[in-house]
């Protein structure tokens, strides 16, 4: 019997060792949820209840918290990140706000002519020019016409004017030559008279 229970004792002290559970195991985890798994796993189990001593509590307290406060703190630096990335956006976009009103501003000045001191658009200004350029035309245009007909009108009266003046000197030779003749005549005539 003693055979029994040595042997009993030993079977009873091999199931507990091969049933015995690594309370520390859950250390070698990597995330916080497989940690927690794994101590679920090793806790001891009686009648529905898990049992564990007040050292596994505090240590898997002390992890709990350490995993916490370096998620806080990658959660700090995160936000810290995310506030500097904004503020670069916010000055970026500043930058950028400038850099539109400038090209505007250049956009402008580069479509614009300055006349008299003021700043006319290219467009505008081609207008202009070209409506000026085209009113001149026209009035060259006009005064050539008119040049034209004055001058038609003055070779006509110059002509006409060698024509009259022609005949005036052929009527004033035929005048001439009448009076001259007449005259003649007339002193012929009174001598003729004077010698009776």
């Amino acid at each position: 019997m003693k055979k029994f229970t040595v042997l009993s004792n030993l079977l009873f002290l091999l199931a507990i060792t091969s049933f015995a559970k690594d309370t520390n195991a859950w250390k070698q985890e990597k995330n916080l949820e497989q940690q927690y798994s794994v101590f679920k796993e090793n806790l001891n189990f009686w009648n529905g209840n898990y049992f564990l001593n007040e050292t596994q509590l505090n240590e898997f307290y002390r992890a709990l918290t350490d995993s916490i406060s370096v998620l806080e703190n990658r959660m700090a630096e995160q936000g810290n990140t995310v506030a500097g990335l904004r503020d670069d956006l916010s000055s970026t976009n500043q930058q950028l706000e400038d850099t539109k009103a400038e090209l505007e501003t250049s956009i402008k000045n580069q479509n614009a002519i300055s006349v008299f001191g003021m700043n006319i658009e290219k467009e505008f200004y081609t207008l202009i020019m070209s409506v000026i350029i085209l009113g001149l035309l026209v009035f060259l245009g006009v005064l050539f016409l008119l040049y034209r007909r004055s001058n038609k009108v003055t070779v006509r009266t110059k002509k006409d004017y060698e024509e009259l003046k022609k005949e005036f000197e052929g009527h004033k030779k035929s005048a001439l030559e009448r009076y001259t003749k007449i005259n003649m005549e007339l002193h012929h005539t009174r001598m003729e008279l004077s010698k009776r």
